[in-house]
């Protein structure tokens, strides 16, 4: 069972979660990136069911939904999404610079070819894997912006800027585990719930700030450009 504060904190991730939800619909940014939408859709619900489960845990009928197998479903489907999110934002930050597709198809394309080897041949496990690949496709897009000088719609630059420290965190975190065993386990998850609850909130700020109000423009250019109001 879960300590109270373990808790509490996934109580207020999954209050996150649903006001993140709530401000992407109702900005329309779901349109400027589907798969925010499918990835907070996804860890809502698969974290609510686990948490649902474990609270009522003298009920045999949600055995499965406190198993290994349903965990490492979840972790699977998390993984899966944050690599589409990380292609999808790749493919829309550099759609209006032709200049710019030669180099991204190159590293997204070496990114994904590195982990789908690495998960189909080599004997690792799977889920640090998947993590590791999300990692190299969110630094892929990152460099790309940097290399470019790219202007970023605010809630790409918020994606960016909330998935890649955690995505380190969590990796750095995930490495520890691999050395130090189950003696730290409690210690780590206590750290990533903190670090993902950070990343929520992020979300959720970036989900409900106001929208930029770039001027001098004309429209034309600024929907061109990925920049135009949802």
């Amino acid at each position: 069972m879960p300590s109270v504060a373990q808790l509490l904190l996934a109580i207020a991730v999954k209050i996150g979660l649903a006001v993140a939800l709530v401000g992407v619909l109702r900005h329309g940014l779901h349109r400027k990136c589907w798969s925010i939408l499918v990835y907070l859709l996804a860890v809502l619900t698969f974290s609510s069911v686990e948490m649902g489960a474990m609270m009522l845990y003298d009920v045999p009928a949600l055995e499965w939904f406190r198993s290994w197998r349903f965990w490492h479903i979840e972790q699977t489907a998390f993984e899966l999404v944050k690599l589409a999110l990380a292609v999808e934002l790749g493919i829309r930050v550099v759609a209006a610079f032709p200049g710019t597709w030669r180099l991204t198809r190159a590293l997204l394309g070496a990114a994904l070819l590195t982990t789908t080897a690495a998960v189909t041949l080599g004997g690792a496990p799977q889920h640090p894997l998947l993590a590791t690949g999300a990692i190299w496709l969110f630094a892929a897009v990152s460099l790309v912006v940097v290399l470019f000088n790219l202007p970023l719609h605010a809630f790409y630059r918020a994606i960016l800027a909330g998935f890649v420290p955690y995505l380190f965190v969590f990796s750095t975190l995930t490495s520890i585990f691999t050395r130090r065993g189950y003696a730290l386990a409690e210690t780590l998850g206590s750290v990533d719930q903190v670090a993902y609850l950070a990343l929520v909130g992020w979300l959720a700020y970036a989900a409900w700030r106001a929208e930029e109000n770039v001027q001098d423009v004309s429209p034309a250019v600024l929907q061109r450009l990925g920049l135009a109001r949802a």
